[in-house]
């Protein structure tokens, strides 16, 4: 394949080059020619005539979790805003047009935030408004589902509350999943043609029930086609390492499918109020005041190590700055090499750790859109430790730009524009201080590649646009022209 008429763009430097031709054989870029200059190619090259349009790496999304992206696409969408009153009124006046229902006959909506709530709703409030149609509410953060007494017989779970958290809601979405392998292949696969549409080449899967077989399959099948590194769980470590795949490893020869990193949960999150935190919540009583310490440091450390001896790079969740501290620790005293996802809350003392301990802070922007208000109310003497992305970076920190989809779209524009500017909306920047510059942010978002160039993977995408001269909603929706992943055509609008 033969990029005729490309014009680079340095993300370093922001400055595009003179039109150059790209070949492009298998899944590398070979080489890269002036136009008028040497000639390559031949009659059995297709030849993709940019007419000036600027090429940049391809971007990458560092956080989805694959299958629950999928569902939310088809879920009945509440207003992550609203209070449960609200809510019950948005669910009443969508239950009619809802013929059909998926995940073992129970009727799914998405996008609650109870964080702000006087109380957590009961079984009882959702059965008032849904009567004996099994209804559960998934929140945006992922970690609480609200369900109403038929759903919580149907999940098997009637010994619980109608709010389940954390765990619990880890189980009943993992029960809410099982609708055909077909049908959320074939939803998968619009999703990730829409993130193609938006210049994404790949994703780091870290659903709870992903595999690579299963990604190969997909695959196999023509569907999802961009690079996917599927992590794993700490229930099937010991099966991750009889495969003898290291993270980032092939999981077969010439596939897009890579072995990705262990995954651990240390704590919950803002909107939950179980983000563990060295503050109390205002108003918390009882041994989880400060928020949810899911996994003890010795276990932390245990897994860490195992890992760490099978190749696997520790991809660890943690959101409040006890939990950022202790996964710190955890990996000064095992020497592993990974990503700290999410970064919320960090303490002064612990920013130059990233760097010094090679951890990068693997970030959602979007989140800070989302997160803004509840950071001011539940964090309300310390927001200025929140998101902290220009204090990140000075420190020598990397950053990893990603969505932790469904929570936040999968959208690296949207990503960028909140890393830049703080904010996706009309309300101004929030925390200015910690805006990070547009060549920063495109870095984060392609793993740090800042040109395209021969030897490289044939990731790049083409755009109509320069968005080192763009702002605001311009640059947040910007789309691709052209996506090219591993060489093969993504998505096209030429």
């Amino acid at each position: 394949m033969l990029l005729h008429r490309a014009r680079l763009l340095d993300l370093h430097t922001g400055v595009p080059g003179f039109p150059c031709d790209i070949m492009i054989r298998g899944d590398r870029v070979e080489s890269v020619h002036p136009v008028g200059g040497e000639t390559v190619g031949g009659p059995d090259v297709e030849v993709i005539d940019l007419a000036g349009r600027l090429v940049i790496p391809g971007l990458w999304d560092q956080h989805v979790h694959a299958g629950q992206w999928a569902l939310a696409s088809r879920r009945l969408k509440v207003s992550q805003t609203a209070r449960p009153e609200e809510i019950l009124a948005e669910i009443a006046a969508q239950l009619d047009a809802i013929a059909d229902s998926d995940g073992d006959g129970i009727i799914q909506g998405f996008g609650l935030r109870a964080s702000r709530w006087p109380a957590n709703p009961s079984a009882a409030d959702l059965d008032a408004v849904t009567g004996a149609r099994p209804v559960a509410i998934v929140s945006a953060d992922l970690h609480s589902t609200w369900c109403n007494t038929a759903a919580l017989e149907r999940l098997g779970m009637s010994d619980r509350p109608g709010f389940l958290t954390e765990a619990d809601s880890f189980t009943a979405q993992i029960r809410l999943a099982q609708v055909s392998p077909r049908t959320l292949d074939r939803w998968l696969d619009e999703c990730c043609r829409a993130a193609a549409a938006r210049g994404v080449v790949g994703i780091r899967d870290m659903e709870f029930s992903s595999s690579t077989d299963l990604w190969l399959a997909r695959q196999a099948a023509g569907r999802c086609p961009m690079w996917v590194q599927v992590a794993v769980y700490p229930a099937r470590l010991q099966e991750a390492s009889g495969r003898h795949l290291a993270t980032g490893q092939s999981a077969a020869a010439g596939s897009m499918v890579e072995m990705g990193p262990l995954k651990i949960i240390v704590d919950g999150s803002i909107s939950s109020r179980s983000a563990w935190c060295r503050k109390p919540y205002q108003g918390a009583v009882g041994p989880q005041r400060n928020g949810v310490d899911s996994i003890p440091p010795e276990e932390l450390e245990s897994l860490m190590t195992r890992a760490r001896a099978a190749g696997l790079r520790p991809a660890v969740h943690a959101i409040g700055n006890l939990a950022v501290h202790t996964v710190l620790d955890a990996f000064a005293r095992t020497g592993a090499a990974g990503t700290l996802e999410h970064a919320q809350l960090v303490d002064d003392a612990d920013l130059p750790r990233f760097a010094e301990l090679g951890v990068a802070a693997s970030i959602q922007p979007a989140h800070l859109v989302d997160d803004r208000d509840t950071t001011d109310v539940v964090w309300a003497d310390q927001p200025h430790l929140s998101f902290r992305y220009r204090d990140l970076l000075d420190a020598g920190a990397r950053l990893l730009m990603g969505s932790d989809a469904p929570v936040s779209p999968v959208d690296p524009w949207l990503a960028i524009r909140v890393a830049v500017e703080r904010t996706a909306d009309r309300r101004p920047g929030w925390h200015l201080d910690q805006a990070i510059t547009l060549s920063e942010a495109l870095l984060a978002s392609t793993g740090g590649v800042s040109a395209v160039r021969p030897g490289g993977r044939a990731d790049l995408v083409a755009l109509d646009v320069d968005p080192f001269t763009t702002h605001g909603e311009e640059l947040g929706s910007t789309l691709a022209t052209l996506t090219i992943a591993g060489g093969l055509i993504s998505h096209s609008m030429l």
